[in-house]
């Protein structure tokens, strides 16, 4: 095998690959131990299923850790099923929750209330293994098409972070939420140091593989589900920082800088030898009128003057 074939075969494990079926979590609530057992054992081997036997922490685990399918029996002691459902379906960080309900009533009352909901599809009781299957093959096979189609049209392929569609068309109903909730953001903007000089030296498959661990080692930072990294330019990122202060902005932006100079990947065109990255920060308490490209060059002067400092540093807005 040549370097090219060497150096192609690395990047092609830079393409997307699809969750499978396998991959995906269901959340059975039912307060019969019996029932949760039953649909555990139908659907062992072809997701991953987990049981609850109450409804009172099915909202507070589904806000921390959303599954990806909820089987939800409407008839349980306190909060029952369709109270809960609605509850899902009214909050943004639960909305997307599919929900299938187990019913062992056909009238149609019962099933205009499990519609009404939001529920995305209903099984009557009791339950037949086949039907169960089939129902949530289809359900979730509809929400993994759909997770693809949206990882191709907002995310970059190389990097696989995001790219800048999704910037000017997701971010800026985040920051309408934020300034409903009179919150700060944060933005910060990175880019890598004499990158130029890389692909020069070391030619440009070297710098796509440059690029995805640079990308990688970044995202690897973001601990909290809300926060973005954004592949803004050829080797220039934003990283959107919702509800952080000052001192959250440069907690995360010396943590971006660490992370990318520990990959100690050797830039001999650099005055310190590896890849290195300066970053510039701005955190803004936007109103509804806030744009995003207008806190994007707030951050970016400071890049700037990060590079003017000598690089590899982190910088943020000049004091009033």
């Amino acid at each position: 095998m040549t370097m090219h074939d060497e150096s192609y075969t690395t990047l092609k494990t830079f393409v997307f690959t699809s969750r499978s079926l396998s991959d995906c979590r269901v959340l059975v609530v039912d307060d019969e131990r019996s029932s949760c057992l039953l649909i555990s054992t139908i659907l062992e081997g072809v997701v991953n299923c987990e049981c609850l036997h109450h409804s009172e922490n099915v909202f507070a685990l589904c806000e921390q850790d959303p599954p990806d399918l909820i089987i939800l029996d409407i008839n349980m002691p306190g909060k029952n099923g369709i109270d809960l459902c609605h509850e899902l379906k009214s909050q943004r960080s639960t909305a997307q929750c599919a929900i299938i309900f187990i019913t062992g009533s056909s009238d149609a009352e019962t099933q205009d209330k499990c519609w009404n909901a939001g529920a995305n599809d209903f099984i009557k009781k009791p339950v037949v293994a086949s039907t169960l299957i089939h129902r949530v093959k289809n359900q979730l096979q509809s929400q993994l098409r759909l997770e693809l189609l949206s990882e191709l049209t907002f995310k970059d392929q190389l990097t696989e972070l995001y790219n800048r569609y999704y910037l000017m068309t997701e971010i800026p109903t985040l920051i309408k939420r934020i300034a409903r909730e009179k919150a700060s953001i944060g933005v910060i903007m990175l880019d890598i140091d004499f990158f130029k000089g890389f692909n020069d030296q070391y030619g440009h498959i070297a710098g796509d593989k440059c690029l995805h661990q640079v990308a990688k080692a970044m995202q690897q930072q973001l601990l909290r589900p809300q926060d973005a990294i954004i592949r803004y330019g050829g080797e220039e990122f934003a990283v959107i920082l919702p509800f952080t202060d000052d001192d959250g902005c440069r907690h995360v932006g010396r943590k971006l800088l660490k992370a990318v100079a520990n990959l100690n990947i050797v830039n001999a065109t650099s005055q310190l030898n590896v890849v290195t990255v300066s970053a510039g920060y701005y955190v803004d308490h936007p109103d509804q009128n806030a744009r995003i490209e207008d806190m994007i060059d707030q951050a970016d002067q400071a890049l700037y003057r990060a590079k003017q400092s000598g690089r590899a540093c982190l910088q943020g807005p000049l004091p009033d």
